[in-house]
This record gives structure tokens, sequence and C-alpha cells, in this order.
């Protein structure tokens, strides 16, 4: 009715399509935002949260499941690392690496080149290449009929004294399942 009315008026055709496809898109972001995905627009693969230390008990809850305690006594200042899996609403579980250092630094300094190993495209999936083996077989993706290793982890971000690798077949996938990991946790956003 009001697209009609534009029309009437003399505004252009193609104004009356480009206003109605931004009305369109706001309220699309509009529903999102309000239906419990991630919207944090101020998302960055490396958060500092001064003066909050996080552990495994900052992902506990009905979604949240811990299925494996690593070992970490290999993985330099590390002082827990843990497989964990996170069900968003309406959605399957997705498999996270959690990484718990003293702090942010020791995250940055000591951890940072030991989850890059282990994720994006390029990621080491043998035993044999990487430093840290623990887990190892767990940061293996699908790739069975191609009997090809690929990676179960597209990227990680580091927040505070913790690295996530999150589960993604893309460093845009695996960012995007980092934050929606952090915000149902309540960690870093707004909730």
């Amino acid at each position: 009715m009001i697209l009609s009315r534009l029309a009437l008026r003399g505004v252009g055709a193609l104004r009356v399509v480009t206003l109605f496809l931004l009305l369109v898109v706001f309220v699309i972001i509009g529903a999102a935002c309000n239906s419990g995905s991630c919207c944090d627009p101020t998302f960055s693969k490396i958060q500092p949260l001064a003066g909050m230390d996080m552990s495994i008990k900052n992902f506990e809850g009905e979604r949240f499941k811990q299925a494996k305690e690593y070992d970490v006594s290999e993985l330099p200042d590390a002082t827990a690392a843990y497989l964990l899996f996170f069900t968003p609403p309406d959605s399957e579980p997705i498999q996270y690496e959690i990484r718990v250092y003293p702090d942010h630094t020791s995250a940055l300094q000591n951890g940072v080149s030991y989850a890059e190993e282990v994720s994006s495209e390029d990621a080491l999936l043998r035993s044999v290449d990487v430093r840290w083996t623990e887990g190892t077989k767990d940061r293996r993706g699908g790739g069975a009929f191609s009997g090809q290793l690929t990676p179960m982890y597209g990227d990680y971000a580091v927040a505070g004294n913790v690295i996530m690798l999150c589960e993604g077949r893309s460093s845009e996938q695996s960012l995007e399942r980092c934050a929606e990991l952090l915000w149902a946790a309540g960690i870093g956003v707004e909730g």
C-alpha cells in the first residue's frame, strides 16, 4: 500500500524497489537479532576481556556438553583444555575445543601459534605433524568418503584467557560460531 502511494506521487520505480529492499533487510536483521542468534557486530577474533578470568564453568548449562578434558602437560602455559559441544537453538551440536590459560597475554604469546597450527583449511591433522598431539583425532572433520583428512576447525578466537577452536568449514563460519558460543555464555557481549 505504501509502495503504491509512493509510485503515485512520482517517486521512480527504482527508488520504490530500493526502499522496499532496505525495509526487508532491516526486518530480517531485526528478526535475527531477536531470535536468539548472534548479532554482535563488534565481535573480533582477539578480545582482551579485561579483568575477566574464564574457565570451563563459563560454558556450563543445558546447551553445553563437556565431552573430554585433555592432558595439557605438553601444551605450554595452558592450565586446561576441553572438547565441548554447544547446541544453538534449532541446530545440531557444534564442536569446540576450549583452551584455558592463566591470562590473556599467556594465551596470545604461548597459545595462538598452537591454535593456528590445527585450524584453517591448511591445518595440520596428523600427530606426527603437530607440536601438541593430545586430541589430534578430535580435530579431524568429515572426509571419510574422500579418504583425506579434513580440518574440524576453520578458525579460532581468543577471548580473555581462553582460546576457542570453533567447528566450521571456513574461517567466517568458525568465527561466527565462536561469537555464538560467547554470546550464549554471556561473555563479551550484551545479553
